[in-house]
């Protein structure tokens, strides 16, 4: 039989693409001479031409297939199928073909036979077009491409983002860290430019299981030396181990998180930022640590402040503070508050509390009076003097008395008074004063049978109140507002108990109503523990006790002065 030549391009009978994907069959020719004869020696040395399957005796034929923009591990996954009429006697990858072709022996000597190629997915299969072809001499050697037209989305990752160009085999497809749609499956040349540099220029290979490409680090890089006391301790860069201290790195511009390890709870931990600025050295100190937290007090409530550790500023303007730090050292600390301050020096230890207050005082500079540091004694028990007078105008005149007895003109009733009284303060030096206290009266007069006269009285103030501190203990208070006053019980008595005792006599003519509310203003000056207090309270309530005699209004006016004993915080 005649060698020949074949060289023929075939044409597309049909294909199925799914997915994006179509394989084609392309330029199926008789291999060269010299590869042939190459082959053949191959094989024969092996022993390993294998016969046709169709009933002759004939040698089969081969038919080698290089693949195009497919990858090895698709390659090895695709499915042959012949025609009917023709048998794959055998098929394999040679370990010893360097061009990744696949080998599949048929049947020789077969007319209107075909081949196709199959690769199965999931849940979708991709063919290629049938590959009619001609009648095969036995051991002939034919080849035939088989190509891939897929296009796949990748994506480029690099570091920093800003001023970033991609480009795919020379033109322009996106900027940093962009999925690229489109790319065909196969060998493309990757250029990345960085601020109009090129950087990056090389080939990589698309396929399904090489999409993502880099990460490419262009950023500036810092050589930092990391040095630990004790040194040899475990040194980790973002949870990953670099090597034992003193060790020197190489970092790109960034922020990352150090830590230095030795032993059960020998560690520390920094996060650092590497920048033209950095330092060079970073020290860490694994030894055992105690955390707790550091806050300044000013007039008993916590502020925000300044903190400085070593003469170095920690933080600023902060109400607390948390920090962790080596047991058995011994550190300066600065809480710095509007120009005050409060130093304490603080050795760190197992048993220390975890809370460690700087209570600031306000010293030489100037404050608002709120922001002075004050002792608070929102609460006093007090005991003083009172005196009351009934006051009634109308007409033209003026009466005062002490509203007992009928000559009692220009005079006051008087007494004493107990209570509890209360003056929280908020914000500003602003808060409310209030309290309960008892009063009581005595009087006497011996004109009369019913010789003496007591009175029992419940007092509510509500005032709003301001507060001045001058010292932590020392404080000037005004407050004013409403009072309102109740005689619980009054009674006329003789004596000598001759007749029984009146005091069914509120709301009658010349006498007092048992309510009274009046207008209050008052004042207390304090010194440690105690406060003096005085206070006026002209009457609202009309009484009117000579309404029967013409137009008069009758108000009972008072005035107190009373020592407090006051608690405070401290």
């Amino acid at each position: 039989m005649k060698k020949y030549i074949i060289t023929m391009t075939l044409c597309l009978c049909f294909f199925l693409q799914i997915n994006g994907q179509e394989l084609l069959f392309k330029d199926f020719k008789t291999t060269s001479v010299n590869e042939t004869t190459q082959t053949y020696n191959l094989l024969n040395s092996r022993g390993a031409w294998p016969d046709s399957q169709n009933g002759s005796d004939q040698p089969s034929a081969l038919i080698r297939v290089t693949f195009e923009n497919i990858s090895v591990e698709e390659a090895q996954g695709i499915e042959y199928k012949t025609s009917p009429n023709m048998n794959i006697c055998d098929k394999k990858f040679w370990e010893q073909d360097k061009t990744k072709r696949f080998w599949i022996w048929v049947d020789s000597n077969i007319k209107n036979a075909y081949i196709e190629a199959i690769l199965p997915g999931k849940g979708e299969t991709t063919h290629s077009n049938r590959l009619d072809i001609p009648v095969l001499e036995p051991k002939g050697i034919y080849e035939v491409t088989l190509k891939s037209d897929k296009k796949l989305t990748i994506h480029v990752k690099t570091m920093p983002e800003d001023g970033v160009k991609v480009f795919i085999d020379g033109y322009l497809k996106g900027n940093a860290n962009s999925d690229i749609p489109n790319i065909r499956v196969g060998n493309h040349v990757l250029t990345i430019s960085h601020k109009g540099q090129e950087k990056v220029n090389e080939t990589i290979s698309v396929s399904e299981s090489s999409v993502s490409f880099g990460p490419y680090d262009f950023r500036e890089r810092k050589t930092v030396e990391f040095k630990s006391a004790p040194k040899g301790a475990a040194l980790y860069i973002n949870g990953e181990m670099k090597g034992t201290t003193p060790l020197k790195l190489e970092l790109a511009y960034d922020n990352y998180n150090v830590e230095a390890k030795l032993g059960p709870g020998e560690y520390d931990q920094q996060a650092i930022t590497i920048n033209a600025a950095s330092p060079t050295e970073i020290k860490m100190e694994p030894i055992r640590k105690k955390t707790f937290e550091a806050f300044a007090t000013y007039n008993g409530k916590k502020v925000d402040a300044d903190l400085y550790i070593d003469g170095k500023q920690e933080g600023s303007q902060r109400s607390s503070y948390t920090l962790t730090k080596p047991i058995g050292k011994t550190y300066s600390m600065n809480m710095i508050y509007y120009g005050n301050s409060r130093k304490r020096k603080i050795k760190v230890a197992d048993d220390m509390s975890v809370e460690q207050e700087f209570k600031i005082s306000a010293r030489n500079s100037f404050v608002w009076p709120w922001q002075r540091e004050y002792d608070a004694c929102p609460v006093g028990i007090s005991i003083g003097y009172v005196s009351k007078q009934l006051v009634t105008k109308g007409e033209g005149e003026k009466y005062k008395e002490n509203g007992v007895w009928d000559d009692g003109e220009g005079k006051s009733l008087h007494g004493m008074q107990f209570g509890l009284h209360f003056q929280p303060c908020l914000s500003w030096g602003l808060g409310l004063y209030s309290g309960l206290f008892y009063e009581l009266y005595m009087s006497s007069n011996d004109e009369y049978d019913y010789d003496e006269f007591m009175e029992h009285c419940i007092y509510i103030p509500v005032h709003a109140y301001y507060r001045l501190p001058f010292a932590n203990k020392i404080a000037l208070s005004i407050h004013g507002g409403l009072g309102f006053n109740y005689s619980v019980h009054g009674a006329y008595t003789d004596s000598e108990d001759t007749i029984e005792d009146y005091t069914d006599f509120y709301g009658e003519d010349a006498f007092p109503k048992r309510f009274n509310m009046a207008a209050e203003i008052g004042a207390g000056f304090r010194v440690g523990p105690v406060q003096i207090n005085a206070q006026y309270s002209k009457g609202i309530t009309n009484h009117k006790s000579y309404e029967s005699l013409g137009d008069y209004k009758t108000t009972q006016n008072k005035l107190s002065l009373s020592v407090s004993y006051v608690i405070g915080s401290n």
